[in-house]
């Protein structure tokens, strides 16, 4: 068996046992299918579609400096990244990413890794800064939250100081000796770099588009979470796909819902649940807005 079937069968049985434990305690009779709101998983992938188009916007400032790609060509990349990161095995999409960039862009593997790498640096600051922004205005931790919600805001803004500081850490862990930068040329290294506050609030803006897309597709479950609860949903969900490798984060992602909602005070019965509802109506619609993202360049291609 090679390493990639090995790994693929490993991510199969994690999420195998997760959900099995996770349909186990919601009690497989509480699953009530016939809550199910169909008329909001359209604005739940409305809102995924936003985040595409949100995605390529925001890659054409960060690569405006590299080369001329074309929006539609960055808008291709989101969409078929998208699908592969939420159908595959956890983690796989980013390390398909520059396969994927230089199929479609003809993009340099080392700008490909860079883009992708900065990229996420950003979404963790900004979604766990949404995550302890929702804790504090549910009242949870608030004083504590609310410091960790500034911390995230400020280092998103200086993300790219933020990368160097991440890159100098593996660095010393990976025992990579480079002549150190003076602080004054790191601080005028920071200053000149362009469109900080653009790249910030696309990325603000992106998440908290997602947060919508979660806030109705929990709608869609029968079971709606306030808008600040899905700020936090979103953090936990996160948080939970990047903790394990599982296929298409089925069972990790429902566990990590179902801990949101326990979080939140509902009994752990009714979260299994509503999370084995919710989570495939949210996944779903991730993958359908990337096949509506298709069509509409498809169709825009062969427009006159």
């Amino acid at each position: 068996m090679t390493s990639r079937a090995k790994s693929l069968v490993k991510a199969l049985a994690v999420s195998a046992v997760v959900l099995a434990i996770v349909l186990w305690l919601a009690d497989v009779d509480s699953i009530d299918v016939t809550r199910i709101r169909p008329l909001f998983i359209l604005p739940t992938i409305g809102a995924y579609v936003c985040v595409l188009i949100l995605r390529a916007v925001l890659w054409k400032q960060l690569t405006a400096r590299d080369a001329d790609y074309s929006f539609v060509q960055l808008l291709t990349l989101a969409g078929r990244h998208h699908i592969v990161f939420v159908t595959a095995p956890s983690g796989s999409g980013d390390l398909a990413f520059p396969v994927i960039a230089k199929r479609i862009l003809g993009m340099p593997p080392a700008t490909a890794i860079g883009l992708i790498a900065g990229t996420r640096v950003r979404d963790i600051l900004t979604v766990l800064g949404l995550g302890c922004l929702g804790l504090a205005l549910t009242g949870f931790y608030s004083v504590l939250s609310a410091a960790g919600a500034v911390i995230c805001c400020l280092a998103l803004y200086w993300s790219d100081f933020t990368m160097s500081v991440i890159a100098a850490a593996l660095r010393k862990l990976r025992h990579w000796w480079r002549p150190a930068t003076s602080p004054d040329d790191t601080a005028r290294a920071v200053l000149a770099t362009p469109h900080r506050a653009v790249v910030a609030a696309l990325t603000l803006l992106l998440w908290l588009v997602a947060s919508c897309g979660i806030y109705f597709g929990f709608a869609a479950a029968g079971h709606a979470i306030s808008m600040f609860q899905s700020w936090i949903m979103l953090a936990g969900l996160n948080v939970a796909g990047a903790l394990a490798v599982s296929f298409a984060g089925f069972g990790v992602a429902e566990a990590g819902a179902t801990g949101v909602l326990v979080f939140l005070g509902m009994p752990t019965s009714v979260a299994a649940a509503v999370a084995i509802i919710a989570r495939p109506i949210i996944l779903l619609s991730n993958a359908a807005s990337s096949a509506v993202v298709e069509i509409i360049i498809r169709l825009q291609r062969r427009a006159p």
